[in-house]
């Protein structure tokens, strides 16, 4: 989405240029500062007591949810409202952003957090090139937004099952080489 919000606030919501560049840019602001806010209180809450694993996952259900939410509003509600939507739906991306490279290097360890986070970035940079082609395509066969949202809203839902079904507890996985693990492990298999 952070690709098209500028496109979405022109043509489905009828800003200006000038606006569109204000809005999303204090969106962006946004997102970067919420993504400090988290990374500083996740650090705060491990540090207390809390463990990471209900840390990061509830950090991640509860941003991956409220952003369904907000992209369900940016889609339909009023104006005024899809506005605050896409104002909350940066401050609940931002926050998830600690997140998502602490997990995979929590997983991954010492040794192989570099090679994880790369992989992970390489996907990620793969979805910003098929997601703004799927969302052209979609608005210009049906000349608005929602159905975009829509297919960004599934996806998230998707991304909420990883989240909490997926990943059954947030531990360094075992690197030892020729490790075995038994069959009824919470984690899957992994070597490098």
């Amino acid at each position: 989405m952070l690709t098209w919000l500028p496109f979405y606030l022109v043509r489905e919501r009828g800003f200006s240029t000038t606006e569109m560049a204000q809005l999303a840019g204090a969106a962006y602001v946004i997102n970067a500062l919420s993504a400090m806010l988290a990374g500083w209180a996740t650090d705060i809450l491990i540090k207390r007591g809390r463990t990471p694993n209900l840390v990061y996952k509830a950090t991640m259900a509860i941003a991956h949810g409220g952003t369904v939410a907000c992209m369900l509003c940016m889609a339909v509600a009023s104006k005024p409202v899809a506005l605050g939507a896409m104002f909350l739906f940066q401050v609940l991306i931002g926050g998830s952003s600690p997140g998502f490279y602490a997990i995979s290097q929590i997983l991954a360890g010492p040794r192989a957090a570099g090679r994880w986070v790369g992989v992970q970035n390489t996907a990620a940079s793969f979805a910003g090139v098929v997601a703004p082609a799927a969302t052209g395509f979609i608005v210009a066969s049906t000349h608005h937004f929602t159905a975009a949202f829509l297919l960004a809203a599934a996806v998230t839902l998707l991304g909420l099952i990883g989240w909490l079904w997926m990943l059954p507890k947030l531990a360094e996985l075992p690197w030892e080489e020729g490790a075995v693990q038994s069959p009824d492990a919470a984690a899957p298999l992994i070597s490098h």
